[in-house]
């Protein structure tokens, strides 16, 4: 999966963080949230796509 880098420093309910951070453990609706708002390196329309594939097959093979 691609990484999740910080752009900005910011604070949110899923932790503090520091531009350049790796930002791990998202839900795909976190990560579309973060994009949208600009908070972290720009995702296109196929890297959330690929994304959220990744995070579906996760789910079905717990």
């Amino acid at each position: 999966m691609k990484k999740i880098i910080a752009k900005i420093d910011f604070t949110s309910n899923i932790g503090n963080y520091v531009k350049g951070d790796e930002i791990v453990g998202l839900t795909y609706e976190q990560i579309v949230k973060l994009n949208e708002k600009g908070f972290i390196e720009p995702l296109e329309y196929k890297d959330l796509v690929l994304i959220k594939r990744e995070l579906e097959n996760k789910e079905n093979k717990i």
